[in-house]
C-alpha cells in the first residue's frame, strides 16, 4: 500500500462527490398533492425529465473512485492529478447545469427547497466539490515550491 496523507481536499472532494451521489437518489422536484391541487407528481434525479444527471453520477463515483485508488496502490499513481478532478467537476457542473436549464423549461425548479430536496443537494455537493478542487490544486502547488 503506498501510504499517501489523507489530505484536506481529498476529504473535501470525499464530501462533496458522496453528496451528490446521495442527491441523485432523491426526490427533485414535485408538482401537486397539497390541499385543493391535483394529485402529486414528482421525480428523483434518475428520471427522463431531470435532464443529465446520469452522467453527473458518474463523474462523482469516478472522483470517489479516484480519491482511494492511491491509497490502494504501492507506488505513486500518475491519473492522480488536480487535473483530473477540475475536468470531473466540469463534467459535473455541465450536467447539473443542463439539468437545471432543462427543468427551467419545463417549469419543474422546486421553489421551496422541500418539493425538491435532491436539486438543491446536488448543487451544495457541486459547490463542496467546486471547493474540493481548490483545496487540492493548492496542495499540489505547495508540494511543486
Amino acid at each position: 500500500m503506498h501510504h499517501t496523507s489523507a489530505s484536506r481536499g481529498r476529504w473535501i472532494l470525499t464530501l462533496g462527490a458522496v453528496l451528490i451521489v446521495g442527491s441523485c437518489f432523491l426526490q427533485w422536484w414535485q408538482i401537486g398533492g397539497g390541499a385543493g391541487q391535483l394529485d402529486r407528481a414528482s421525480a428523483m434525479g434518475f428520471s427522463s425529465t431531470t435532464g443529465a444527471v446520469y452522467p453527473m453520477f458518474l463523474a462523482a463515483v469516478a472522483s470517489l473512485l479516484l480519491i482511494t485508488l492511491p491509497f490502494a496502490s504501492e507506488k505513486p499513481v500518475a491519473i492522480d492529478h488536480p487535473l483530473v478532478y477540475l475536468v470531473l467537476f466540469g463534467v459535473e457542473l455541465t450536467c447539473y447545469i443542463f439539468t437545471v436549464v432543462i427543468m427551467a423549461q419545463q417549469s419543474l425548479i422546486p421553489i421551496p427547497p422541500q418539493l425538491g430536496f435532491g436539486f438543491w443537494l446536488a448543487a451544495f455537493g457541486i459547490l463542496v466539490v467546486a471547493r474540493g478542487v481548490f483545496e487540492f490544486f493548492e496542495e499540489h502547488r505547495r508540494r511543486l515550491y
